[in-house]
């Protein structure tokens, strides 16, 4: 596979231990790719030379690429120390989570598993902002919270779900995403799923459960790497 060099532009901290690294390829260009893809991310010296993949959380339309990457490994520990002006290596995008469909989405997302969801959720309300769209989002803890500010201001409802806080700020709910909400609030949708491998596994087989059908769901597993 193709090796490209990218160069850092900025680093945001979305939160204790989650960093957005904004970035641009060495010549100033930006890759061709579809939101919700990803990129492999390679480290010389590493013991997986075959790279790690991570999510793009930007969109096509955004002046800069991004990676929003949680430190807690050898690649996010790289990733995560890194600072304006710094280089890393990358693959070109690849990747199917962008659902293609006019239907309602509605996602449920977990930790940095609202990456590949933000970047197709950006570059859905650019082409139409009254794309209807649901998101639940659950964390730990209120302050774990990646890309708040976006979500906020998307244009769409975004429940926030917090497991581990028994008081939590107001319009954020304390417990798990409820599916039989979702299931309700879209009807006819089409379900994206990003986070862990259990979130993922749990929310796909409570869907199905309900009688949503397999190919009106698209989903994305986040490995600690």
């Amino acid at each position: 596979m193709e090796k490209l060099t990218a160069s850092v532009k900025r680093v945001v901290r979305e939160s204790p231990g989650v960093s957005t690294i904004y970035f641009l390829l060495a010549n100033g260009w930006k890759l061709e790719y579809a939101a919700g893809q990803y990129i492999t991310i390679y480290l010389d010296g590493s013991s997986t030379p075959a790279g790690k993949a991570y999510s793009l959380s930007s969109a096509p339309h955004e002046k800069w690429m991004s990676i929003t990457v949680k430190n807690i490994g050898e690649f996010s520990g790289y990733l995560c120390a890194l600072k304006a002006g710094d280089t890393f290596t990358i693959s070109r995008a690849y990747g199917f989570f962008n659902p293609n469909t006019t239907r309602p989405l509605v996602a449920l997302a977990a930790g940095v598993g609202i990456s590949p969801i933000i970047s197709v959720l950006k570059d859905e309300f650019n082409h139409d902002a009254q794309r209807p769209a649901r998101v639940y989002y659950s964390n730990k803890t209120a302050d774990t919270i990646a890309h708040k500010k976006e979500l906020d201001n998307v244009p769409c409802d975004v429940m926030h779900h917090i497991t581990a806080e028994q008081i939590t700020p107001a319009g954020m709910r304390q417990g798990r995403i409820v599916l039989d909400e979702c299931i309700k609030a879209g009807e006819d949708a089409f379900y994206m799923i990003c986070g862990s491998v259990q979130f993922v596994r749990d929310m796909w087989q409570g869907l199905t459960r309900r009688g949503v059908l397999p190919e009106n769901i698209t989903t994305e597993t986040f490995f600690e790497s």
